[in-house]
């Protein structure tokens, strides 16, 4: 019986979204025609056609069909100032006429002054492009600071594309990618995250340890947050032994607060990686730390006998681009604005008060909803099971599937069907009650409680305590 009301579900929701956005399924045709799945990434493909956006402005988007949406999605997290923010635009365009890449230009040394003086742990900065580099260029840094080989990372966390880490996005050691080898993947050591005894205990067996690392919001798992009890125990326990602690701030940095989760939970590790907020959505990535362990990166210079040390090799041709340089300028000005007027405190709290209407939404038509949310990062599951990271890994995903797709059907939000949303500094209180309101208007429109009974999901009678 809950089969075929999910497939009745499926079909009306389904039928709306494709009247709604005939010429995105155009595009979708033509698009496959040329991209690989028609897409440019994994987050941006669903069932059963991807929108195709025209344009953003501030908090909204507009598809080819040209209708608007509240953007959730915003470049899955880099757009924390909106679209087209006034002030990095006008940034990004006084420098364009001074060429688009500069050797060595002073703006990346503004920019590097700017991290140092925000970030804790920031006392010496590399520039790159993605997330990606980012993360890899800080393992090497940390494995020749170390003399040492492996790396600790947990259960739920994403640290970008490469090979060593495209595992354990679950509870199972599984390769999340094809085309990976299992050598790649010898250094990589899978422990859970907030288990202040599985590390001890592994930091006791191995004494090849070189390196830690964490995304302190565990996004990839769902955003279960560590206590700061745990992250400053991970402190004491790597400083001890010499071990490197890396924060990948890929997400949270700015976002959380402005120095990061650094900031947000008082502690400081060796060193951090930052991308997408950085610089409001154009192409930057920055690896920071403490300078004895920077240093690596620099060679010394050969003395007459031949003799030197090679350094950590780090390099990239566009990491000197002009327009993504500018844009982080202006944005890590904003940020530093925002925090003073307090308004990363408001948007925490807009963020809070968001969660809790759309969970009551939900509850009021006896529907399990939990949503996870640290500052303004959201994750929402629909189950009536008590929440924690191993209960939630393998939930059934297609109703939350089908709701996310008549949010966008029905003009809410627009976001990728995964249940991960983001809140931005633009986003406004029409903007938060539009969202709560368009999602009691598709509980009820596409009669999802009575697809819930039955669902895989609703195996419980007991409520989740809030």
């Amino acid at each position: 019986m809950g089969k075929e009301k999910i497939v009745e579900l499926q079909k009306s929701v389904f039928e709306a979204y494709i009247r709604k956005t005939p010429k995105s399924k155009q595009m979708y045709a033509r698009a496959c025609q040329t991209l690989a799945g028609g897409v440019t990434g994994d987050l941006r493909l669903y069932q059963p056609y991807p929108l195709y956006m025209t344009h953003g402005v501030g908090s909204k988007t507009y598809d080819v069909d040209q209708n608007e949406y509240v953007d959730c999605f915003l470049g899955n997290g880099p757009l924390l100032l909106g679209h087209q923010h006034p002030e990095v635009i006008e940034e990004m365009k006084q420098h364009m006429s001074r060429g688009s890449l500069v050797f060595n230009p002073r703006l990346i040394v503004e920019c590097a002054e700017l991290l140092k003086e925000i970030v804790p742990c920031a006392e010496k900065v590399r520039f790159l492009n993605t997330g990606t580099e980012a993360v890899l260029v800080a393992i090497r840094i940390a494995r020749a600071f170390t003399g040492k080989k492996k790396i600790i990372k947990f259960y739920g966390h994403y640290h970008g594309q490469d090979d060593q880490f495209l595992i354990g996005q679950g509870l199972t050691n599984e390769v999340i990618s094809e085309g990976i080898p299992r050598e790649s993947l010898v250094n990589t050591i899978l422990l859970k995250y907030n288990d202040t005894d599985a590390v001890r205990h592994m930091l006791g067996e191995d004494d090849d340890i070189a390196a830690i690392i964490l995304d302190p919001g565990m996004h990839a798992g769902g955003i279960w947050p560590p206590s700061r009890e745990y992250l400053k125990e991970l402190r004491k326990l790597t400083a001890e032994r010499g071990i490197v602690l890396i924060f990948d701030e890929v997400l949270t940095g700015f976002r959380l607060a402005l120095g990061g989760a650094q900031e947000y939970y008082g502690v400081t590790p060796d060193m951090a990686t930052f991308a997408k907020a950085i610089a409001a959505g154009e192409k930057l990535s920055a690896v920071v730390g403490k300078s004895e362990i920077m240093n690596v990166v620099v060679p010394e210079q050969s003395d007459t006998s031949g003799g030197a040390r090679k350094g950590v090799f780090q390099s990239g041709t566009m990491n000197d681009g002009t327009v993504a340089l500018a844009a982080a300028k202006a944005a890590m000005s904003v940020y530093k604005r925002l925090k003073k007027d307090g308004e990363y405190q408001k948007l925490h709290q807009r963020c809070e008060r968001l969660k809790l209407e759309v969970e009551a939404a939900f509850e009021e038509r006896g529907i399990g909803c939990h949503i996870n949310n640290l500052g303004p990062s959201f994750k929402m599951f629909l189950t009536d099971l008590e929440p924690s990271f191993d209960r939630y890994c393998n939930l059934d995903k297609k109703m939350l599937s089908l709701f996310l797709l008549g949010m966008i059907t029905e003009g809410g939000c627009f976001t990728n069907l995964s249940g991960i949303m983001y809140f931005s500094f633009v986003h406004t209180e029409e903007d938060l009650q539009k969202i709560v309101s368009v999602a009691g208007l598709v509980l009820d429109k596409y009669d999802f409680q009575e697809a819930w009974v039955g669902y895989p999901n609703n195996e419980t009678t007991k409520p989740i305590k809030k």
